[in-house]
């Protein structure tokens, strides 16, 4: 009996569901077939799972954002991933996202646990081939973007989203007198924020520093 890696992905992009299936079939694996199977969006990776759970996957691909579900109030790739955690436990799971919110980046760490947990925008075509060997492999991987949030929480550097807000606002070229604009804090609240950003990354300089070093550990 030949052996088949049973795959899905779930993406709301077309193309990027068939750049993913192409990955897949150049993969270097020890099976010896693919069963690849796609979906666009909750309702459709619900009833996929239902229809597949005497025939559970070995590797579900998620994309986080992803249009909703509300009848089974599944409302994102996390949503699906607990999904297939419940009904098929031995699924490897890989989260894909382009959030960089730290609160996201939390709550799928500490709920979903991901065996592949992979920021858009870190990876290339190879290193994402990469990724997905490991996970099959049984190995963890994370992208950097989620490895260096990682390495900050350990060292107890880590940042409130209001605070990368105040950070990404200062990198667009907005000034400190109008960034209360923008953020729902007085200006003397922004600039205590701003004293606490610099002493959790080290910081004697000005805003310029700021950004290079937010820059440099991930944080934007």
């Amino acid at each position: 009996m030949s052996n088949i890696l049973h795959v899905i992905a779930v993406d709301d992009h077309t193309v990027v569901l068939e750049g993913y299936h192409y990955m897949f079939q150049n993969l270097d694996h020890k099976n010896d077939h693919l069963k690849f199977v796609k979906a666009r969006n909750c309702e459709m990776a619900y009833n996929t799972v239902m229809a597949h759970r005497n025939e559970p996957f070995h590797l579900a691909l998620l994309d986080y954002s992803i249009p909703q579900y509300e009848d089974q109030k599944l409302s994102s790739g996390a949503d699906v991933a607990m999904l297939i955690r419940k009904t098929m436990p031995r699924c490897k799971i890989i989260l894909m996202t382009m959030h960089k919110e730290i609160d996201i980046i939390a709550n799928i760490l500490e709920t979903v646990k991901p065996e592949g947990f992979i920021n858009k925008s870190d990876c290339s075509t190879e290193e994402l081939q990469h990724a997905f060997k490991e996970v099959l492999d049984g190995n963890i991987f994370y992208s950097k973007a989620i490895s260096n949030y990682l390495k900050r929480k350990e060292k107890g550097i880590v940042l409130e989203d209001i605070d990368v807000r105040i950070i990404l606002l200062l990198a667009k070229g907005i000034k400190n007198k109008n960034l209360s604009n923008y953020i729902p804090l007085s200006d003397s609240a922004i600039e205590k924020r701003k004293y606490r950003i610099k002493r959790l990354l080290d910081i004697e300089g000005n805003d310029e520093d700021l950004i290079h070093e937010a820059r440099s550990q991930g944080f934007i």
